[in-house]
């Protein structure tokens, strides 16, 4: 790493580090509801949301989804390698059951193998932002 990356990643984990364990909970319980919620409102509802219509931007919203996911959930547990296994396990199974939810509750929602891909994309790229920036 150069000198001007070292700063960076140390003025990231010096921000990071001001918020305690238990804030960090409150927001991955937070980004977790939001998940949730964007992942099984109506196909209707979904549509107001404009951005998402360009073609191929919803990988891209999946995969930085599922990176905070996975990044603030790290966040809220243990540092170690055993927490970060589970905040891997737990996000790619969250992410397909969101999958699995779309495909079953018939809300014009569908089940796709490419945002069950971004999603483990997005879980994976967290895990490594973490070990990066905070360890």
């Amino acid at each position: 790493m150069s000198t001007h990356q070292n700063k960076i990643t140390r003025h990231l984990n010096i921000v990071l580090g001001k918020l305690s364990r238990t804030q960090y909970k409150f927001i991955a319980g937070f980004w977790t509801a939001l998940t949730i919620y964007l992942s099984l409102i109506s196909a209707r509802e979904a549509s107001k949301f404009n951005v998402w219509d360009i073609v191929g931007f919803d990988k891209l919203a999946h995969l930085i989804f599922y990176t905070i996911f996975s990044f603030v959930w790290c966040m809220a547990l243990n540092k170690t390698d055993k927490s970060r296994n589970f905040v891997l396990i737990f996000s790619i199974c969250f992410g397909v059951l969101m999958e699995i939810f779309q495909l079953y509750l018939f809300n014009g929602r569908s089940f796709e193998v490419f945002d069950i891909l971004a999603n483990i994309t997005g879980s994976y790229c967290g895990i490594v932002l973490f070990k990066n920036i905070i360890n």
